[in-house]
């Protein structure tokens, strides 16, 4: 029922040093390890089997974060990054394929980037800042779920800035970027984030439309494709238009994209729909990192980083 967290907000800002167990451990790249809040879970339990849990980024920044765990042993962990929060994304539009996948074995975690909903802290308009807190709850997914595989789902302008973490945590395996905002206007923005994604050697999906108005097909083929390193997949989906691809009737199909993607870990060489894998080009991503240099320079002279 509406407004049924505003206590549970209440309990865990009240009572969130009391709650919360372990002390933060150095990870191997010798960075704070994140460690999630340990909250009672009969109070904080939700209407999907889900479990509301608060994840410090720093002292500031405290996200929200919904865990839904499988009910038998887990395949692997899957962390959902939302939508641009200056444009009001949040993590119930991905709560939908959250359950869906919860339902095929996965542990899933949506959450809100700093902000946005419960989460304490001020929304940047690159999403720079708000890597930390990606980073932080996956930090806090792999301590929780030890062992396990996991997997970073983003959309939109969330997929650059989760594309960016890609990299930091040793737990994550593999992304999939739907409706990343590879257009060259949008890059004006996001740019400073391209690199992280495109240069790392790690499996990748990206889903698109063939309408989308950020980034067309043929602009993300033969403009930004070409410039990843490692294995590549983008499938592309016909007569689909961006926002229209991020609503709850395109859940399903993106549940088995990404479902097929996880169970074939290694990205074979060789075609998965609209897919290619494509070969380092070190060229490329060095002219890549020279864009993404300039317009970092042309946003802090603009001083909205």
């Amino acid at each position: 029922p509406g407004g049924s967290l505003l206590p549970l907000k209440r309990m865990a800002e009240s009572g969130r040093d009391a709650l919360r167990t372990g002390s933060p451990s150095d990870s191997k790249d010798g960075k704070p390890q994140q460690m999630i809040a340990a909250v009672s879970s009969r109070n904080f339990r939700g209407g999907h089997g889900d479990t509301i849990f608060h994840v410090e980024v720093d002292p500031e920044v405290t996200v929200d974060v919904r865990m839904y765990e499988a009910t038998e042993e887990a395949r692997a962990i899957v962390v959902f990054v939302h939508q641009w929060s200056i444009l009001g994304g949040s993590m119930g539009m991905m709560a939908g394929m959250a359950r869906g996948l919860k339902d095929r074995g996965y542990n899933t975690v949506v959450f809100n980037m700093r902000g946005v909903g419960y989460s304490t802290g001020t929304p940047t308009v690159c999403g720079c800042r708000e890597t930390a807190d990606v980073e932080a709850v996956c930090r806090s997914a792999a301590t929780r779920w030890e062992g396990l595989d996991m997997y970073i789902v983003a959309s939109s302008a969330g997929a650059p800035i989760g594309g960016s973490v890609i990299d930091k945590v040793d737990e994550i395996k593999g992304y999939v970027g739907i409706g990343y905002v590879f257009g060259w206007a949008t890059a004006l923005f996001f740019g400073c984030h391209y690199p992280n994604v495109l240069c790392s050697a790690k499996p990748r999906l990206f889903v698109n439309g063939s309408c989308d108005m950020f980034t067309s097909p043929f602009e993300f083929l033969c403009c930004w494709a070409c410039m990843c390193r490692g294995p590549v997949r983008v499938h592309t989906i016909p007569g689909v238009g961006h926002f229209e691809m991020e609503g709850p009737s395109y859940d399903n199909h993106m549940i088995d994209l990404i479902d097929t993607f996880i169970s074939e870990k290694d990205v074979p060489t060789g075609s998965y729909g609209c897919a290619w894998c494509l070969p380092p080009s070190c060229c490329s991503t060095c002219v890549l990192g020279i864009f993404a240099a300039i317009v970092c320079i042309i946003l802090a002279a603009m001083s909205i980083l």
